[in-house]
């Protein structure tokens, strides 16, 4: 819709997400900051970040070819500007996560295991040149732990247990609790059998919104 020329839609408010390679026709980058929560603390976006959301401006073959960057905030432009003037840090390794492929072959060495035991025991004997490491499966194996108690096939295992759900959160962990129960008994899940009338309300305040976002960030990965 944004890219449509036709459209009245000029202005488009994005997160940090709009830099993981969205091919729109934008015209000019503004940050409205140079910071973001990145799971444990605010923290400054790094030169990469900044590279990849303002390339976001301008694209080869659109409207606009050149594309324009700049911040809401005069002070955050040093660090904008260093940050576009800076070589790009090289990548010493990269993270992997196995993909379902992968856990289905290793589950047959474990034919009477669940999703978190064998989860366990591919990253304990898991092996990698110096190039990769594992990317961090703190949070899957949290869900692996609950879900193993569900009758659901190993691949629906395995996509509840990638959903971004922050199994430290009781709405969050809850809420996916209940969703793969009613989809282990029923197959299919209703928004209504999940969300309470209170919880679909139009938040008010800050701490209601702020209580929100938990199903939000639910719905999105399960649906999206």
């Amino acid at each position: 819709m944004f890219n449509d020329a036709t459209s009245e839609f000029d202005v488009l408010v994005a997160s940090d997400a709009i830099g993981m390679g969205l091919n729109l026709n934008i015209s000019r980058i503004i940050f409205s900051t140079m910071q973001k929560f990145d799971g444990s603390e605010m923290r400054d976006l790094t030169v990469p970040e900044i590279k990849q959301i303002a390339g976001r401006a301008g694209r080869y073959g659109s409207h606009f070819p050149v594309g324009e960057v700049t911040c809401l905030d005069p002070e955050d432009l040093p660090l904008l500007h260093s940050s576009l003037n800076s070589p790009s840090p090289t990548l010493e390794c990269a993270g992997l996560f196995p993909n379902f492929d992968l856990i289905f072959m290793y589950s047959r060495l474990l034919p009477k295991s669940g999703l978190h035991e064998i989860l366990e025991h591919f990253l304990e004997n898991a092996k990698l040149s110096e190039n990769y490491f594992i990317a961090n499966c703190e949070e899957v194996l949290k869900v692996a732990a609950v879900i193993d108690e569900l009758p659901l096939g190993l691949q629906d295992k395995y996509l509840f247990c990638i959903s971004p759900v922050d199994m430290n959160d009781d709405i969050s962990s809850q809420g996916l609790t209940q969703f793969a129960q009613n989809y282990a008994e029923k197959g299919i899940v209703r928004l209504k059998e999940i969300f309470t009338p209170g919880t679909l309300q139009v938040p008010k305040t800050l701490g209601a919104l702020r209580n929100l976002n938990p199903f939000t960030r639910s719905w999105i990965s399960m649906y999206g």
